[in-house]
């Protein structure tokens, strides 16, 4: 059975810190994938951002003179369909065991040498993460973690959800007591982690995920990215998310 690889920075507050901003270098980690023949990992994403299917497929070349990409289809013709009338395609991979996920654009079907296949334009979102770097840790009960977002008068004390090197999350129920505005700032926000000392940081705002609450409540996970940190607050992080996951394998 094949390994099906998630999704796991693609949208959320953490890629930006993974880009690869080179062409050239997005294209060497495509062709190395073709050349080691490795599985990839497949999500169709509607227009809302959510996935409506998923398959696992094989890179099989690239057109370098027209920027293309070409993909195994799936032997699923409904499927096939679903796939060409998605809104973008979100792929999830390993290469020596760092994980690579990139966006490409919704395919069209075609044939290689009498063979199905899909073409689609090579992507332009490719990010290549150490594990240590986009290790995400939830915040345990009986563990505070807080973020103080300042405001004119006093600041407001939300308790954070998880929290990577990267970026954090929290969780709102019903009404939001600031803004939080996909990509607004906040400016000078201070971080509380119970095994360390509080620091500030800007946070931009990245994504709204809804979730089902209880009694009809509203329930949205905000996820926030960290802007500029220092290596010192990136240590401090590390060694929280460290604290935490060594208590909880003690413990399993």
């Amino acid at each position: 059975m094949s390994a099906t690889y998630p999704i796991t920075i693609l949208g959320k507050p953490d890629q930006d810190s993974f880009l690869i901003v080179s062409p050239n270098e997005r294209r060497n980690q495509i062709k190395m994938i073709i050349r080691k023949e490795i599985l990839v990992s497949v999500y169709v994403i509607d227009e809302e951002g959510n996935k409506t299917a998923n398959f696992s497929t094989n890179l099989l070349g690239i057109n370098q003179d027209r920027g293309l990409l070409i993909l195994d289809t799936t032997p699923n013709e409904q499927l096939n369909q679903k796939i060409t009338t998605g809104n973008k395609l979100y792929c999830a991979t390993t290469i020596n065991d760092v994980p690579i996920e990139f966006e490409i654009a919704t395919p069209t079907q075609a044939k290689l040498a009498g063979r199905p296949v899909f073409v689609t334009q090579l992507p332009e979102v490719l990010v290549r993460m150490q594990r240590r770097d986009f290790f995400r840790v939830t915040i345990p009960s009986g563990v505070a973690a807080v973020c103080y977002f300042p405001t004119d008068e006093e600041a407001i004390k939300i308790d954070i959800t998880d929290v990577s090197i990267g970026g954090l999350s929290i969780t709102i129920l019903e009404e939001f007591p600031l803004p939080f505005e996909r990509n607004d700032i906040y400016e000078e926000c201070e971080i509380q982690l119970s095994m360390g000392e509080s620091f500030k940081v800007d946070l931009e705002v990245r994504n709204h995920i809804k979730k089902p609450g209880i009694s009809n409540k509203n329930i949205t996970q905000i996820g926030f990215a960290f802007k500029g940190i220092s290596d010192n607050i990136q240590n401090q992080i590390q060694r929280f998310i460290f604290n935490i996951e060594s208590k909880r394998l003690r413990t399993r």
